[in-house]
Order: structure tokens, then C-alpha cells, then sequence
């Protein structure tokens, strides 16, 4: 019985829409995975794929595949609304097929190959570090809010860095918010730990009418922070303020100030918070001043103390053009993929063209494609042979996969199929044939030597000996007639005929010897 096929992409090691070359699968969440691969248009550029999988949490119904997909373009829209230094840029779109014909919509995106906050925190990170690194975060955030986009799920996990550890960037607007409209629904989403009561996905009813504004943001940004000072996540605050430090941290002469700053960023009442991250961070600024007023009132008590603020601008260039995605053929089980795919990968129009479309097929004869703005419609094998990635082979020099060569799509899938299944057959008689004539020549040669016989020669004394190189049995003398019995790799299995001499008491007649010192006759 063939087991169950596992609903995972099959991505490694192909080419996605003849460009974005993926080496391997870095992760995956509820409905997507994260994979890193190598953009050739842009000089083997590292980028991240991330790609759409509604089958992940098994088979989907049509209403969730609906939202999961409008989730999914909503990530694209808030990304290129909120660009930033510190924001994840979004370089492109598409809609493809994995190695087994299974369609799938993708985003690309930048790649930082420092890791996430979530590995920085496992052990505490210092009063100036935090400041650093939340510093370039919050001011990301208050960007966002200014395009009126929530992110809703701020986490150490969220947060990326270079492979320096010096820029930080958010990621993940896939629960992003893009409207302050009090009369919009607040749907459950985000991390237990980090977020905040109104939208939280254990929340009851009368918590979800709260109104979400940016101090959604500010709960989350602030009990991130507590995990970096404290290298722990604050789960016995779950859904609560912040209300005591760890005693290391709580020794520190600025403790009672960070504490008084946490607790009001976390308040249950999305009122009672900070309203703003610019407010939240220029308080969460003054305990480093309050550290280093302390640190100079003996020498000018009267020091002037200046508060930081936020730089909120953002000169990042304009993102690809938007997707419009939509459902897919997707089958309803992923033990029965298809053998081709029923939609192809987006064909880059020229220059200044319209901006794509993606649909599933009318029909099961057909698919659509956009390009250019022009919308084409082909038969099962033409698109199946568009979305199939290319297998290619690969080799890894200094952590970048390099092409070595490339399987052009001018060979259908059919015939690489049935290709494939003729060599495997005739690999299958050729390994029986080889077995059969292998144990024919030994029957052979043992049949051979069963019927021969000689004398020991060569030697006045050989030893016979219980298998080859094995212990000694008894010494027979020159001349001792023999009869062959076995032969292995030189190593002689005879039955003693007729000594040369006496015969030792109680001495073995059979055993092996050196093939070497047998004369036949």
C-alpha cells in the first residue's frame, strides 16, 4: 500500500517561474512556508519565498480558502503601503507549481540572514542593545501607522536582523490591519504571550469591543521588549500588565521607571496604554536618560535632558506591482495530486504592461494566464509544462547554491516519466542477471572442485584451519592427499583422503587451507 503523500511543497532543488532558484525550506506556519532560494535575474540575490498552503492543517473549505488567499494579498497591499528602512521590503509575485503539478501563490521578499530577536533573546540583552534595537522598531512602527496599517502580531519571532546585528527589520504583515475604522470587525489573531486583550484569539466577547488603534502595537512592542531584557517571555502576563521585573533586572536603579513604562504600554484597556509609539517610546527613552542623569548630577545637577524622537519618514523605492490572487484547483486531497498542473506561473509582460492576474481554471481542460495584461487561455499540457519548476542540479560553494545545469522544458513530463520508469526497469534485469550469473560461475567452479583432487605441496607442513584465516585444526604434512570441496576467494575447503604419515589422534579432516599449496593432479 503507498503511504500517504505528506501535504508539504516539494520546492528544493527548482526553478520557480524561470528565475527564483530555492535551495531549501526554512520553516513553515499555519497556511505557508518559508523557503530561501536565489533570485538569477538579480546576480543569484539570497531572497525569501513564501508560499501559500491552505492544504497544511488538512483539507480547507472554500470559505476559509477564500479568507486565507484574501490574507495572503492583504500581507502584499500592507507591505507596499508601510515600505521602510526597517520594514521587510516585498520584491514580487507570483503563482506557480511544485515539483508534483500542485499550484501555489507566492510573495517574495527580502532576505536577512541574521535570524530573528526570538534566538537574540535567550539570553538578556542590555539596557543600551534593547534601546538599539527597539529604537529602529518602533520608529518602523510608527511609520505604519502613519499609511494606517496595525501589525497586530509583533514578536521576537517577527523581528529579523542582518548578519551583522546591526539593522533590524518587522516581518510578517499577514494579520496586518489596514484601517482605524471604529466600525470595522476585530478578528482573534496574533501570539497568547504578545497580544493584546482586544484582539486576542482567547479573548471573550466584551474584550472584542475594544477598538483597535496603534496601541495594539504598543501592548505587543512592549512585552517583546520585556523578553529581550529578560530573556524570557512574559506568559504568567498573558492578556495582563506587566507588573514586576525578574530580581536581576528589578536591581537595576532604573528598574522602577522600565517597570512603570511596561506596565502602562500593557494595560488591558487599549485606553488606559500609550496611544501612540511615539509617546511609548519617548518614555521608554527617558530611563536610559534617567541612567545617565544619574551618572552625571554630581558633576551638573542643572544638566538640560532632551528626549529622543522617532524618525518616521521612509525614502524606500515603490514595490512590484500589486497581485490580485485568487483560489486555485487545489485538490480537495493531497493523496491524489495531480499529474499536471492546471494553472501556470506568471509570464512577465514588457515593460510598462498591466499588472497581472491569476485564476484557476474554467475548466478541467483549460487554464488562464495573464501577460502583459492580456489574458490567454491553454489546454492542460501547455500549462502544466509553464508551471512545472525545472529540476535542476545544484552545488553549494560558501553557502550560495550555483546552477550547474538545467533540464529545458522542451522535454515534456509525460516522457521524462516513462523514461524514468524504463530505467528502473532495466536497472531491475540487470541486477537479477548479474545476481543469476554470479551464483552460476560459483555452482560452477564448486561443482569443479568437488570432483577434483590432489596433494599437499609447496610446503613441508600446511595448516588446516577452521574457515579462512581462522584457527588452526591440525598441521597436514607434504604429500597428504586431499579432495576440494569449496572454494572461496583463494581459500581451499578440502576433506583429508589420505595422510602422509601417521595420522594425529583425534585430528580434524576437514577444513580450509591456503588454495596455494594444493597440487591437483
Amino acid at each position: 500500500m503507498v503511504g500517504a503523500l505528506v501535504p508539504e511543497l516539494r520546492l528544493e532543488n527548482s526553478i520557480v517561474d524561470d528565475r527564483y532558484l530555492v535551495d531549501r525550506c526554512l520553516g513553515r506556519g499555519s497556511y505557508s512556508e518559508i523557503f530561501l532560494a536565489y533570485d538569477q535575474a538579480r546576480s543569484d540575490e539570497a531572497v525569501i519565498i513564501k508560499a501559500l498552503n491552505v492544504t497544511l492543517q488538512g483539507t480547507v473549505d472554500a470559505e476559509l480558502e477564500e479568507t486565507l488567499i484574501e490574507n495572503f494579498q492583504n500581507e502584499a497591499i500592507a507591505l507596499d503601503k508601510v515600505r521602510h528602512p526597517h520594514i521587510i521590503r516585498r520584491l514580487g509575485h507570483g503563482t506557480a507549481a511544485d515539483l508534483e503539478g500542485v499550484p501555489f501563490h507566492y510573495l517574495v521578499l527580502e532576505y536577512m540572514s541574521g535570524g530573528d530577536l526570538l534566538t537574540l533573546c535567550r539570553k538578556p540583552v542590555l539596557l543600551d542593545d534593547a534601546l538599539f534595537y527597539f529604537q529602529q522598531v518602533a520608529e518602523a512602527l510608527s511609520h505604519a501607522h502613519s499609511q494606517r496599517v496595525i501589525h497586530r502580531d509583533i514578536k521576537p519571532n517577527n523581528i529579523l536582523l542582518s548578519a551583522d546585528h546591526r539593522l533590524v527589520k518587522i516581518a510578517d504583515f499577514g494579520v496586518a490591519k489596514m484601517t482605524h475604522d471604529d466600525s470595522t470587525e476585530i478578528t482573534r489573531v496574533g501570539t497568547n504571550v504578545f497580544a493584546p486583550p482586544e484582539h486576542h484569539p482567547d479573548s471573550s466577547t466584551s474584550d472584542l469591543n475594544e477598538k483597535l488603534t496603534p496601541s495594539a502595537d504598543v501592548y505587543s512592542l512592549a512585552k517583546t521588549i520585556y523578553t529581550a531584557m529578560t530573556g524570557r517571555a512574559p506568559r504568567q502576563f498573558a492578556r495582563l500588565p506587566i507588573s514586576e521585573l525578574p530580581v536581576e533586572l528589578a536591581a537595576q536603579p532604573w528598574a522602577n521607571t522600565l517597570l512603570t513604562v511596561l506596565r502602562k504600554a500593557t494595560e488591558s484597556r487599549a485606553a488606559d496604554r500609550y496611544q501612540s509609539i511615539q509617546e511609548f517610546w519617548s518614555e521608554l527613552a527617558s530611563v536610559k536618560l534617567e541612567q545617565s542623569a544619574d551618572d552625571s548630577a554630581v558633576e551638573d545637577p542643572e544638566a538640560t535632558i532632551v528626549r529622543a524622537r522617532l524618525r518616521t519618514t521612509s525614502e524606500v523605492e515603490q514595490a512590484a506591482a500589486v497581485p490580485n490572487f485568487q483560489a486555485l484547483a487545489v485538490p480537495e486531497a493531497r493523496n491524489d495530486r495531480p499529474q499536471k498542473a492546471r494553472i501556470v506561473v506568471e509570464f512577465p509582460g514588457p515593460p510598462g504592461s498591466s499588472v497581472p492576474e491569476y485564476s484557476s481554471n474554467k475548466s478541467p481542460a483549460h487554464a488562464q494566464i495573464a501577460r502583459g495584461g492580456i489574458r490567454l487561455e491553454v489546454g492542460p499540457a501547455q500549462a502544466a509544462n509553464a508551471a512545472k519548476p525545472k529540476i535542476i542540479t545544484t552545488r553549494k560553494t560558501d553557502g550560495m547554491v550555483r546552477r550547474r545545469s538545467t533540464l529545458k522544458a522542451l522535454v515534456s513530463s509525460e516522457w521524462l516519466r516513462r523514461a524514468f520508469i524504463a530505467f528502473l526497469a532495466a536497472a531491475l534485469i540487470g541486477l537479477v542477471a548479474s545476481t543469476y550469473y554470479y551464483f552460476a560461475e560459483r555452482r560452477g567452479i564448486f561443482q569443479a572442485l568437488g570432483a577434483r583432487e590432489g596433494s599437499i605441496a609447496n610446503a613441508d607442513n600446511v595448516n588446516l584451519r577452521t574457515e579462512p584465516r581462522g584457527a588452526v585444526l591440525v598441521t597436514l604434512p607434504a604429500g597428504t592427499r586431499v579432495r576440494a570441496l569449496e572454494d572461496r576467494s583463494g581459500w581451499i575447503r578440502i576433506k583429508v583422503l589420505e595422510w602422509a604419515g601417521a595420522q594425529p589422534d583425534n585430528a580434524a579432516d576437514t577444513g580450509w587451507i591456503d588454495g596455494r599449496f594444493i597440487r591437483f593432479d
